[in-house]
């Protein structure tokens, strides 16, 4: 069972030269797109993360704001499932970055009842994993908070130090092509082929 819907948005953008939240893709901003995208996974508002000050397309979603700039997605994460907590303490939750901008919400659905203990579910397609496009047990963001506080900055050495699941795209039945699914925008090459698949 999904019990929300965490999109972190607090990502300058630098290597696209924008942020990423405001990404026009098929007449309107990327955040709005992939709100659209996951909207029936959860009966719940989407919970968006940004930073302090950070101005965000107009949506139907829930604002939390990172208590530490400049510290990643790992602040996104902490910030962002402490507000999942506050509505349902043990939520599992389909956390997503602002950059997939063909998210399906059949690899949540499926991730998410192939390993209902896991704290974190996590997709895996050419040997990448996909930790910023997973399912993630809110409580978690104790453990997040506190690689903040520290400095452990690193998302993938968070996973592996938590109960977590790896699912191979190909075990995802509905997915019909796992290289658009998740494919994730971090520079201009990555955008190029995205624009090319849509």
């Amino acid at each position: 069972m999904i019990n929300g819907v965490l999109v972190l948005a607090g990502g300058r953008g630098r290597r696209l030269g924008m942020p990423k939240a405001w990404l026009e893709w098929d007449g309107q901003p990327l955040l709005v797109r992939i709100l659209d995208r996951l909207a029936q996974l959860s009966a719940e508002p989407p919970i968006v993360v940004a930073h302090p000050g950070q101005e965000l397309p107009d949506g139907d979603f829930q604002r939390v704001d990172d208590r530490i700039t400049d510290c990643g997605p790992m602040a996104g994460l902490a910030a962002g499932l402490k507000a999942c907590a506050e509505r349902h303490p043990s939520a599992r939750i389909a956390v997503t970055g602002c950059d997939y901008p063909f998210a399906e919400t059949v690899v949540f659905e499926t991730l998410a009842n192939l390993a209902p203990e896991a704290a974190v579910v996590l997709p895996r397609w050419r040997g990448r994993t996909h930790p910023l496009h997973a399912i993630w047990s809110a409580d978690l963001w104790v453990e997040c908070d506190r690689s903040v506080a520290t400095g452990q900055l690193a998302v993938h050495s968070l996973v592996q130090n938590s109960s977590h699941h790896v699912v191979d795209a190909t075990e995802i039945d509905a997915l019909a092509d796992p290289d658009r699914a998740l494919l994730n925008l971090n520079d201009r090459g990555d955008l190029k082929r995205a624009r090319a698949s849509s």
